[in-house]
């Protein structure tokens, strides 16, 4: 009766369709994304692919990963990048842009994009200087170019002699600001903090985001281009002229063969990147007070 009545049991668990419960998988590895970006970006962004923790624990469905990530950044020329992630044998898993990618280029190489972070490439200047009266943008391209050597030539009772300083990369070569890959012939390359020390006729570029907390001081300005200054809201609305954004580009669909990621994988990085540990570094790391989106 005993023997009969569990089989008679048995029998009713599965025509009720229930099942013993499933243990959870556990995934060990080690993953890893490669980010390229620009030269202009590297100061910005080279340690961006570190915000991964060391080792990173989390569940994805019924999965548990405990993941190890050895991320890469790649200082790339632009002219490479979209060919390096894209098509069908693109192997790099992303990458960083100061500008929007075209639509056409997008469907081309099957690419998707993302805006990461907005800033803006300003100038620097005392805060009693008449160049906080602002510049044209031809004015502008002069004192960075090295055409304008006196402020008499664009203040005409104020002579005194154009001094441009500029931050340098991690390479120790001025770093790329306003679209520029040099400078006038007797720009001074120095360290970021002594961009925000100018005085007289010293006039110094910096990005926003690190010059941004420092102007409130009142000791130093950020010069109005074309009548437009540069702040937080000129930059989000790009009124100001060298506002920019920085996009983030990732395929569509992942690469098959050599570099492929699995779906968990991406999935996973752009959770970090564009959730807690991204915009903890976007608005800190450097020093920098970058724009989110």
């Amino acid at each position: 009766m005993i023997i009969i009545g569990r089989g008679i049991a048995a029998g009713i668990v599965v025509s009720l369709g229930l099942a013993a419960p499933v243990q959870a998988k556990t995934v060990s590895d080690f993953w890893q994304v490669s980010v390229q970006m620009p030269p202009q970006l590297w100061d910005d962004a080279a340690s961006l692919p570190n915000i991964a923790p060391e080792i990173d624990a989390f569940t994805i469905g019924s999965t548990k990963y405990r993941i190890r990530w050895t991320n890469a950044s790649i200082r790339q020329l632009p002219k490479y990048m979209l060919r390096l992630q894209g098509g069908r044998t693109g192997t790099t898993t992303a990458g960083l842009y100061d500008r929007a990618v075209t639509t056409k280029q997008l469907k081309k190489f099957g690419l998707k994009q993302r805006l990461l972070w907005l800033d803006a490439d300003v100038l620097l200047a005392d805060a009693t200087s008449p160049v906080c009266q602002g510049l044209t943008d031809a004015q502008l391209s002069g004192v960075l170019d090295g055409s304008i050597t006196n402020w008499s030539q664009v203040f005409a009772d104020w002579s005194q002699p154009v001094s441009l300083r500029t931050p340098t990369d991690s390479y120790g070569k001025a770093r790329q600001m306003f679209g520029r890959k040099s400078y006038a012939p007797g720009a001074q390359r120095t360290t970021d903090g002594s961009t925000l020390s100018v005085t007289g006729g010293a006039v110094a570029v910096q990005k926003l985001s690190y010059a941004g907390r420092y102007l409130t001081s009142g000791r130093t300005c950020a010069v109005p281009i074309d009548g437009v200054t540069p702040s937080e809201q000129t930059t989000r609305d790009r009124s100001y002229k060298h506002a920019y954004g920085v996009y983030y580009v990732s395929r569509k669909k992942p690469t098959k063969g050599i570099g492929a990621k699995l779906p968990a994988t991406i999935k996973r990085w752009e959770s970090l990147l564009f959730g807690q540990a991204g915009d903890e570094y976007l608005t800190s790391a450097g020093g920098r007070v970058r724009f989110l989106p």
